[in-house]
C-alpha cells in the first residue's frame, strides 16, 4: 500500500502530467483556428434514399425543396443505406476569385465524390474518402479538395457507403492549409511521442518489478494509441496505400476492440480482483470473452452498422463495470484505487462522450476525436505515477535521467519534421523544385535587396511550346514526365546564385540576384539550347519559349513580372522556341 502522503518527487511528476494534460489538448489544431471556416452550418442537406438521383439532376433545381440547411456544425448521419447530399453555395463564403481554396474533410469515409459547378452549370468531379485514396496528391489523414476553377459558384458533396456517414469539413486558402498541416503534425507528433515515452517507462518498470500490472499497462496504452491513431484516421495516411478498402473499413473496431480487451486484463489485475472480489474478476473474464467475439465478428459479420454498435455499447458497457469494481475497491479500503478512480472517472467520461456521440444522441465534433481522448489519457498517465508512489521514488533519479533524454530525442525529431514540413511547403510535388510560394518569397527579398543596395535583379521566365499537344497525344503521365525533365535541365543549368522554380502549369521562372539584361540574355538562350537538344522520354525533341525581364527603378514584384511575362508572350507570339527581352515602357 501507498503512503498517505506522497514524497515531493512524486508530486512533482504529477505537476509534470497536468502540464502535459492541459498543454497537448490545447495545441491540436490549435494554430488554424482562426484561419479556417467550418462548412456545416453553411450546407444545405439532402437524403436521397433512392440512391438514383444525379448530380445533373440537382444542378437543374428538380430537388431544389428537398434541400434543408444543416443545423449541425460537423453533418452526422451514422449509418445509413442513403446517399447525403451536401450543397454548399460556394460565392456566399468567397467573395472574389476561388481558385486555390481547399476543402477538406477530416472524417474516414467510404465515398466523398465532390462537384465544383461553375457559372455555367457544367461542373467537373474529385473523388474522395477510402474509395478515392489512389486519387490524393498526397498521403493525408483527410480527404483533401482543391478549388482549381476561378468561376466555382456551388459545390455538391455526395457521401455514401458502408461507414458511419459524417464530414467534419473546413475551407482554407492554400497557405492557411499548410499552416494547418505544420501545426497540427507538430502537436499531434507532441502527444504520441509523450504516449510512447510513457510506454516505456512502465516497460522499463515491468522488468524491474516483475510485475504483470505494468506489462498490462503498456498494452492498454499502445492499443490506446493505436485506438487514436485510426479514430483520426491515420491509419489511411500511414496504410491506406497498403491495406484493402475492407480492412480499412474495420480498422476503428478492430482497435476499440483490442482497447476494451488490454483495458480489462490491466483492470482485473491492477485491482487484484480475483482476490478481493471473485465475482467482478469472474464477470469481467465472461467480458472478455464477449471481446474476443466481437474481435472475430469484425471479419465475418458483413453488416458494418451492427458491429459498431454492438462494440460501441461493450466499451461503454465495459468501462462502466470497472469503474464499479473500483469504487467498490475504494469502499473496501483498497487505497491504491482512489487512483485508479481518477484516472478511470475521467476516461469513463470521455468515452461515455465518444459513445454517446457515435450513437447520435449528442452532437458530434472533432473535439471529441481529438482533445477528449487525448485528456483522458493524459489523466490515465497520472493515476498510474500516484499509484506506485513508494517505487517509482526508488527509481524516481534513473528514470528521470532516461526521460529526460527520450523527451530530447523525440523534440530533436519532431523539429526535423517540421523542418521537413516547412520544406515540403515550398516545394513543388511534381518536380520537387521551388514552388510559386517559395518563389514569390525569394523574388521580395532580391527586390528588397536591389532597393537596399543598387545590385540588379534579371528574370527569365519560360513556357513549355505545345505542352497541350503532348498531354492530348501521350497522355498526362507523359506529359508529368516532360516537367520533371525540364526541371532537372533547368536546375542543372542554371547558375549557383540563380533559384530555378515552377511557376504553375508548364510554366517556370529563374531569378538571377546580381545580373545585368546581357547575362540574363545569355542565360535565358544556354537554357533553350539545352531544352531544344535534350531528348525527352517518349516525346523526344521538344522546345520552350523564354521571357527576359530586369529590374529598373520604381520596378515592384507585379510588374517585374508582368513585363516578364509579356516578353514570354511575346516569343511564343514570333514562332516559339526563341528568347524575348521585356523593354521597360
Amino acid at each position: 500500500m501507498l503512503q498517505t502522503k506522497l514524497p515531493s518527487q512524486t508530486h512533482w511528476f504529477v505537476i509534470f502530467l497536468f502540464f502535459l494534460l492541459f498543454l497537448t489538448p490545447l495545441s491540436v489544431k490549435g494554430a488554424s483556428e482562426e484561419s479556417r471556416i467550418i462548412l456545416g452550418p453553411h450546407y444545405d442537406v439532402f437524403q436521397d434514399s433512392s440512391n438514383q438521383v444525379t448530380v445533373d439532376e440537382l444542378i437543374d433545381g428538380a430537388y431544389d425543396e428537398y434541400f434543408t440547411p444543416s443545423t449541425q456544425d460537423y453533418p452526422f448521419f451514422w449509418h445509413t443505406d442513403d446517399t447525403v447530399w451536401l450543397r454548399l453555395p460556394l460565392s456566399d463564403l468567397i467573395k472574389g476569385n476561388p481558385s486555390g481554396y481547399v476543402i477538406e474533410g477530416i472524417d474516414k469515409q467510404d465515398h466523398v465524390d465532390v462537384y465544383f459547378v461553375k457559372k455555367d452549370g457544367s461542373y467537373t468531379v474529385k473523388k474522395g474518402g477510402i474509395a478515392g485514396l489512389d486519387n490524393q496528391s498526397i498521403r493525408y489523414f483527410s480527404s483533401l479538395f482543391t478549388v482549381e476553377e476561378p468561376d466555382v459558384t456551388e459545390v455538391y458533396i455526395a457521401l455514401y457507403g458502408q461507414v458511419p456517414l459524417m464530414f467534419s469539413s473546413f475551407l482554407y486558402t492554400e497557405n492557411g492549409f499548410i499552416e494547418s498541416v505544420i501545426t497540427y503534425k507538430f502537436s499531434t507528433g507532441l502527444f504520441y511521442g509523450f504516449i510512447l515515452a510513457l510506454m516505456l517507462y512502465n516497460l522499463f518498470l515491468f522488468f524491474s518489478l516483475k510485475e504483470k500490472s505494468y506489462i498490462y499497462y503498456v498494452l492498454y496504452m499502445f492499443s490506446f494509441m493505436a485506438y487514436q491513431a485510426t479514430m483520426n484516421a491515420f491509419d489511411l495516411e500511414l496504410t491506406g496505400h497498403l491495406l484493402p478498402p475492407w480492412i480499412l473499413f474495420r480498422t476503428l473496431p478492430i482497435s476499440c476492440t483490442l482497447l476494451v480487451c488490454f483495458m480489462i486484463l490491466f483492470g482485473k489485475e491492477f485491482l487484484e480482483l480475483k482476490t478481493h472480489l471473485p465475482k467482478h474478476n469472474r464477470i469481467l473474464n465472461i467480458f472478455l470473452c464477449f471481446t474476443m467475439l466481437a474481435l472475430l465478428s469484425i471479419f465475418t459479420v458483413p453488416n458494418l452498422a451492427v458491429i459498431n454498435d454492438a462494440i460501441t455499447l461493450l466499451t461503454v458497457v465495459v468501462l462502466a463495470f470497472l469503474w464499479s469494481s473500483g469504487l467498490t475497491m475504494l469502499l473496501k479500503g483498497f487505497k491504491m484505487a482512489r487512483f485508479y478512480m481518477i484516472g478511470w472517472t475521467v476516461l469513463l467520461g470521455s468515452m461515455l462522450i465518444q459513445g454517446f456521440g457515435f450513437l447520435g444522441w449528442i452532437p458530434i465534433n472533432p473535439g471529441l476525436y481529438e482533445k477528449v481522448p487525448a485528456t483522458a489519457a493524459c489523466f490515465e498517465a497520472i493515476f498510474l505515477s500516484l499509484a506506485l508512489g513508494d517505487k517509482i521514488n526508488i527509481m524516481k533519479k534513473e528514470m528521470n535521467d532516461q526521460l529526460e533524454e527520450k523527451v530530447k530525442e523525440r523534440t530533436k525529431q519532431l523539429e526535423e519534421a517540421k523542418q521537413t514540413l516547412e520544406h515540403l511547403a515550398n516545394t513543388d510535388r511534381l518536380t520537387m523544385i521551388p514552388n510559386r510560394m517559395r518563389l514569390d518569397a525569394e523574388l521580395n527579398k532580391q527586390l528588397q535587396e536591389v532597393k537596399t543596395n543598387g545590385t540588379s535583379l534579371s528574370l527569365v521566365m519560360l513556357d513549355v511550346d505545345h505542352f497541350k499537344a503532348v498531354n492530348d497525344k501521350f497522355g498526362h503521365p507523359v506529359g508529368d514526365i516532360v516537367l520533371k525533365e525540364t526541371a532537372h535541365l533547368l536546375k542543372e543549368n542554371v547558375r549557383i546564385n540563380d533559384l530555378a522554380g515552377r511557376w504553375g502549369g508548364e510554366e517556370f521562372l529563374v531569378i538571377s540576384p546580381h545580373t545585368e539584361p546581357v547575362e540574363a540574355l545569355e542565360l535565358a538562350e544556354k537554357l533553350r539550347q539545352r531544352l531544344e537538344k535534350h531528348s525527352f522520354t517518349t516525346v523526344g525533341q521538344t522546345t520552350a519559349s523564354f521571357g527576359v525581364a530586369t529590374y529598373v527603378e520604381g520596378d515592384t514584384h507585379s510588374s517585374l513580372l508582368s513585363r516578364c511575362d509579356d516578353a514570354l508572350y511575346a516569343a511564343k507570339e514570333n514562332g516559339r522556341n526563341q528568347v524575348a527581352f521585356g523593354e521597360p515602357v
